[in-house]
């Protein structure tokens, strides 16, 4: 995960390499295997939680799918600050997944911020129904 942050963050491996105080071959062999890790994550979570995968990108660490449980799309992130986080696209009106709107509006805008995703203050300050509908749909695009 350490790896993977810091390729996230733009390092090249012979940066990385330096500040791990491994090789460069290391390196590269570590970052070789990382989309598959992150791709087995996505969909070791999707399993559990019977979501049916629709679209994966194990370099932003994304699957997009369908919740059978709740009956919408669901987003699943892997994150290395984060970890592993579950998303399920908020009905409009009142939510029925997470009642504390305070917490949830903090965890979308925790996600959005470490996935690079820029909200204006006016979006930032949107219901979480109608913030994460934002943040989904970035999130695939």
């Amino acid at each position: 995960m350490r790896i993977w942050e810091m390729i996230r963050i733009g390092l090249s491996q012979s940066e990385i390499a330096r500040k791990l105080n491994i090789s460069r071959q290391a390196v590269n062999q570590l970052a070789q295997s990382i989309p598959d890790k992150v791709t087995a994550a996505l969909q070791d979570a999707s399993s559990l939680n019977r979501v049916e995968p629709k679209f994966i990108d194990s370099v932003r660490g994304v699957l997009l799918g369908w919740s059978k449980e709740f009956q919408t799309e669901t987003i699943i992130t892997v994150n290395p600050k984060i970890g592993l986080r579950i998303w399920y696209q908020h009905n409009l009106g009142r939510c029925r997944i997470c009642p504390d709107k305070k917490n949830c509006r903090s965890a979308l805008l925790e996600t959005a911020s470490e996935s690079g995703i820029l909200l204006t203050k006016t979006e930032k300050d949107l219901e979480p129904s109608k913030l994460s509908g934002i943040i989904f749909s970035r999130l695939i695009d």
